[in-house]
């Protein structure tokens, strides 16, 4: 089916070839598969990147969209974090001890999120989203989790259930789910189990569920109704903090203050970073020695050197360039229409989903008879084995990404959303005609 793109990757296909009898299905990370051996292929293996772009070990040129799971928004390379790294190096890359960029990167997120009273740093945001349902636990003596169908927070054993339709995996501990948008399967759950909820945690845009965006007030209905039940609420923004504005989506864009929130990706760009933080009475609990606390430390890398030194470099970019994000988002919006025109007038079974820079492109085994507001309704049209055949077009057309698609960041040019709509109209027709 990828016979071009199969052509073109032989130092690709070697490497997977030694892959596959290293790593359990060739990779140490799900998802980097790419969707790929489902189309009888392999993953390209990525040697360098410049800004919007990058190359394979084959040499051949990829529009990125996936952009280190959405981190890069200032692109590939971006000379002031690559500067902040290298001094960082000469000085010595990690001592596992306290450290002045620390302090300042700390500083820095609090004056950018004035909620942010406390917080801990960790390596990883399914680190972060953990410890927060960890301390929810401890701060409220309650043990079960609200969290959305197709809502991904991480590997961890708290959250890692109804990721994917139809949603009949049991949770690893203590976990509940529901509809995002849909207020009464909400109240359902609030009715069924809320007297036993620690916390009810949520992505302001559903990310691996399809990019779903609030409607109407959600996000203010949530936050009602779990204030009223002493249940707290904790925003997962790692994707979506630093990527619609500067700051938070939750209470910046969508005007709704969480409890507790967690970041990542665009926060550091790309280097390993975790954040949990929000109220200081919660957060408290943290604190060694903290009376009915528990362990809620960090590990070996967490507030690494090389992570907070390139977070300053990245959060003093976005700062400078915080005017131009209503252009970014609008940029992503309009890429968005375009595309759901043209999909439209090829009769084709895809739609695209998403808000301001963050764009999925998911294939349905049936165009939709509505608008597909919640993750549960477009989980049920998702056509995996479609899917994976669409990312291998796309990935000969020399469009990389995943979920269909991904993230804009403040490189990319209009010439890119041009080629990228050429390349996904190439990959559609590919498929009409097998």
């Amino acid at each position: 089916m990828l016979e071009e793109y199969n052509a073109r990757t032989p130092k690709s296909a070697a490497l997977w070839k030694r892959a596959v009898k290293l790593f359990p299905g060739g990779v140490s990370h799900n998802i980097r598969t790419f969707g790929m051996p489902g189309c009888g292929s392999y993953p390209p293996y990525i040697s360098h990147g410049q800004d919007g772009h990058i190359w394979d070990v084959d040499g051949n040129e990829y529009i990125d969209w996936w952009m280190t799971h959405y981190s890069l928004i200032l692109g590939h390379n971006d000379p002031n974090v690559k500067e902040a790294i290298r001094d960082q190096i000469e000085a010595g890359h990690h001592f596992g001890t306290p450290t002045e960029p620390q302090v300042r990167y700390g500083e820095r997120l609090k004056e950018a999120i004035p909620f942010l009273e406390k917080m801990r740093f960790t390596a990883t945001g399914g680190e972060s989203t953990m410890y927060a349902v960890r301390l929810a636990r401890l701060f409220t003596k309650r043990k079960l989790v609200g969290k959305s169908l197709g809502g991904w927070h991480g590997g961890n054993d708290a959250l890692t259930y109804h990721m994917s339709y139809p949603y009949s995996d049991e949770p690893f501990y203590n976990g509940v789910s529901f509809d995002y948008n849909n207020r009464e399967s909400f109240d359902q759950m609030l009715k069924q189990y809320g007297k036993d909820l620690a916390a009810v945690i949520i992505e302001p845009v559903i990310g691996a569920g399809g990019g779903i965006p609030p409607e109407g007030n959600i996000l203010s209905y949530m936050r009602e109704e779990t204030e009223s039940r002493d249940i707290l609420l904790i925003f997962d923004e790692i994707i979506t903090g630093f990527r619609l504005r500067y700051g938070t989506a939750g209470d910046g864009v969508f005007g709704v203050t969480p409890d507790l929130v967690t970041l990542g990706k665009a926060a550091a760009g790309g280097m390993p970073l975790g954040v949990y933080g929000g109220r200081e009475d919660v957060m408290t609990l943290a604190a060694p020695g903290a009376q009915g606390g528990r362990w809620v430390g960090g590990g070996t890398f967490s507030s690494h050197p090389l992570t907070m030194v390139a977070g300053l470099a990245v959060l003093d970019r976005l700062r400078e360039k915080r005017d131009q994000y209503d252009r970014l988002n609008r940029m992503g919006d309009s890429f968005r229409k375009r595309l759901n025109d043209m999909l439209q007038e090829m009769n084709a079974p895809l739609i695209g989903t998403g808000y301001g820079s963050i764009n999925f492109v998911s294939c349905l085994t049936s165009a939709p008879s509505k608008p597909l507001r919640t993750p549960g309704q477009l989980g049920a049209l998702f056509d995996h084995k479609n899917q994976d055949l669409f990312q291998g077009y796309l990935m000969q057309e020399g469009i990389f990404g995943y979920h269909g698609l991904g993230a804009l960041s403040f490189t990319h040019s209009d010439e890119d959303i041009e080629r990228t709509l050429q390349g996904i109209s190439n990959a559609v027709m590919n498929m009409q005609q097998r």
